[in-house]
């Protein structure tokens, strides 16, 4: 425990500390200024009312030290003012430093007269019991502060912690939730190229039969051999063959689509537009194969099986282009809507975790 002596000589020294790393801070600085001010004016305050509460009533009743309470009573409040004027002047102006400066001068002269004037006087007026009982009131009110400023910076460590851990939870749960978007969004794009390779087989398909029936049809004119009918029913097997092929192309593709449907409703309507120019190609691939057997079947000579054959694969071609047309840029459409909610599920994981560590570099600071 300290005396009454080192207890006036001793206490202005983290004040004077503070003053002089706030003197050396430049108008850039604005953050460390308004710290440091802060920290100062924290301790004026407590060292003004301790006086005041403990030191100043037993002084008080003395006939040497009562003017010399009323002194000091007026330094602390010249001391209130300027501390109050300072924190309402901006912190990087040239006024802030030279009130500081003057507020520094009127300290250093305070603790000037305590030692000369105050501390004799004390020593002077006071027995050794009752400056040991000041002291003790003093020092004991000094630790209860410090308790609650450990328990304060306790308390703001346990809610930056707290808060951290809640932003990384959050963090976490948005980029599993964003990792499973993107991979939903993969998973659909897959399904899209698969669904678009079973129209593609089903166009395939669909254009290949009628060369490959007029082929037939034309070898067995160049041939000579057989009659019309039998080359006309060769032809029309192997048309049938080639039926059985788009129609399994057909449900190839329908499986897909609708897979794709049902993996999101978002994008239903994209894939529901592809499928109908499957069902459209697969509905006029049918009744060109019925009409195709029809003719084939009641040709009288391979001449005409073969003008029949050239006619179908006339109208076929321009219907596979025409649909090759419009599933590409249908398909186009529906990529273009899986990469752009790819690129949102990208996006919102990124700020997730852009969020989660400005949230742990604040708590971090505030610990």
């Amino acid at each position: 425990m300290p005396t009454i002596r080192q207890l006036i000589q001793t206490s202005p020294a983290k004040a004077t500390e503070l003053f002089a790393k706030l003197a050396e801070t430049s108008g850039n600085a604005v953050k460390t200024r308004e710290r440091l001010f802060s920290e100062l004016k924290e301790e004026l305050e407590l060292q003004m009312r301790l006086e005041e509460q403990h030191l100043f009533p037993v002084l008080r009743k003395r006939k040497e030290t009562k003017d010399l309470v009323s002194d000091a009573l007026n330094d602390n409040k010249e001391t209130r003012k300027a501390l109050t004027e300072l924190e309402r002047t901006p912190k990087e102006s040239e006024e802030f430093a030279s009130k500081v400066t003057e507020l520094r001068k009127a300290f250093q002269q305070h603790v000037r007269d305590e030692r000369k004037e105050l501390l004799p006087a004390v020593l002077k007026a006071l027995d050794d019991e009752e400056a040991g009982a000041i002291v003790e009131k003093i020092e004991g009110a000094k630790a209860e502060v410090e308790e609650a400023k450990r328990t304060e910076a306790e308390e703001r460590r346990a809610a930056a912690r707290e808060e951290r851990e809640k932003a990384e939870t959050i963090a976490r749960q948005e980029r599993e939730q964003a990792e499973a978007v993107a991979r939903q969004e993969r998973e659909r794009v897959e399904t899209v190229r698969q669904a678009a390779q079973s129209v593609g087989n089903v166009v395939r398909v669909s254009t290949e039969a009628p060369r490959r029936v007029a082929e037939t049809a034309r070898e067995a004119v160049q041939s000579g051999v057989g009659t019309a009918a039998q080359m006309a029913q060769k032809a029309a097997d192997f048309g049938m063959s080639s039926f059985s092929d788009v129609t399994r192309g057909v449900q190839n593709a329908a499986a897909g689509m609708t897979a794709v449907a049902q993996a999101n409703t978002g994008l239903a309507m994209r894939y529901q537009a592809i499928w109908r120019e499957v069902f459209q190609l697969a509905y006029q691939a049918t009744q060109e194969r019925t009409e195709s057997l029809t003719r084939l079947m009641s040709v009288r000579s391979p001449q005409q099986l073969l003008d029949a054959n050239v006619d179908l694969l006339k109208g076929e071609m321009q219907r596979f282009f025409d649909s090759q047309a419009r599933l590409s840029q249908l398909s186009a459409e529906a990529a273009l809507d899986a990469k752009q909610r790819i690129e949102e599920a990208t996006s919102a994981l990124k700020k997730g975790e852009d969020a989660a560590q400005g949230k742990g570099r604040e708590g971090r600071r505030t610990a």
